[in-house]
């Protein structure tokens, strides 16, 4: 059993990321000629994970990898900065996933492949051996990589554990319909946001009104962003808009992810309240749009909060 000192479980997508870019102009279904520009540990609950061990939180990580390479190192890597892995599942004959980008010869995307196909593999009957120790963490982040049946399940069973849900994208975004009336914390961006609520999400208007849907289904905590413009949040008190904190954005992939680790950094501890949870979200959003990369390494609690103080809500 793991210590019950341990605050947050992410479970979901840990994997590799790999960006390849054309060295003369692409031409479809034909062999092209590719430098290799990075490859990196990526997935949605592992970026996640990574920025609440940093900001000094007790983390595990349930997920799936195949039995190679590269899950070996996913698993190395949380493990060296002292997240817990043993609920990571290695699935024997099974492949890590992995997101290859391939962009063209200007730099713009011109093919994505996503192999997510060993997610699929994290099912009720895999999991329900660790239900005990899953149930022992107060927090879960789960990401939308999960199967819905799965996330249903785990919905079923969180007793007194609160369930944070992560979207991932638009399409997998659907797979929290069916319990949203379980969700204690929802975060979304307005293409997700629409998925759930039904409603087009072009303004803060608009993002109040999908909010007022998805509060109908019960769910307490509520914060959709609205990417440059910042983000709307809505507990039982009210409703609230946040301009994004000054940033000389530098690269902005990573900063919906980091904005989810610091709110949850702040939010599972008892003294901290929703809004200051949302000031710690923004910070950590606005320090990772200024470094290359998804992660901050070079985290630093005290630079963190300072950078929090400086958010401010609007009630709407």
């Amino acid at each position: 059993m793991i210590n019950p000192a341990s605050n947050i479980l992410c479970l979901g997508a840990a994997h590799f990321d790999r960006t390849l870019q054309c060295t003369e102009t692409f031409v479809p279904a034909a062999s092209n000629p590719v430098r290799t520009l990075h490859r990196k540990p990526g997935g949605v609950s592992r970026n996640i994970a990574v920025h609440l061990r940093l900001l000094g939180c007790n983390v595990g990580m349930l997920g799936a990898v195949g039995d190679d390479g590269d899950g070996d190192q996913i698993i190395r890597s949380l493990s060296e900065i002292g997240i817990d892995t043993r609920q990571i599942r290695k699935i024997p004959g099974g492949h890590t996933a992995g997101y290859t980008a391939i962009l063209d010869e200007t730099g713009e995307l011109a093919l994505g492949l996503m192999d997510a196909e060993i997610y699929d593999r994290l099912t009720y009957d895999l999991l329900a051996d660790q239900l005990a120790n899953i149930q022992n963490w107060p927090w879960w982040m789960v990401d939308a990589n999960l199967p819905t049946e799965t996330l249903i399940w785990l919905a079923d069973q969180k007793g007194t554990s609160r369930f944070c849900a992560a979207t991932v994208s638009p399409s997998k975004s659907a797979r929290f319909k069916p319990l949203l009336d379980k969700l204690d914390v929802l975060i979304a961006n307005r293409a997700e946001a629409k998925v759930l609520s039904g409603i087009e999400i072009n303004d803060i208007d608009d993002a109040k009104n999908a909010i007022t849907v998805l509060r109908d289904h019960g769910i307490p905590h509520i914060v959709i962003t609205l990417g440059a413009k910042g983000v709307v949040s809505a507990d039982g008190r009210e409703t609230a808009f946040w301009r994004p904190l000054p940033t000389k954005v530098v690269d902005v992939n990573g900063a919906g992810d980091a904005f989810y680790s610091g709110f949850l950094s702040a939010f599972s501890k008892l003294e901290t309240g929703f809004d200051a949870a949302i000031g710690t979200g923004l910070a950590m959003a606005s320090l990772t749009a200024k470094t290359h990369g998804t992660t901050v390494w070079n985290l630093d609690s005290k630079t963190v909060q300072e950078r929090a103080l400086n958010a401010y809500k609007e009630t709407i």
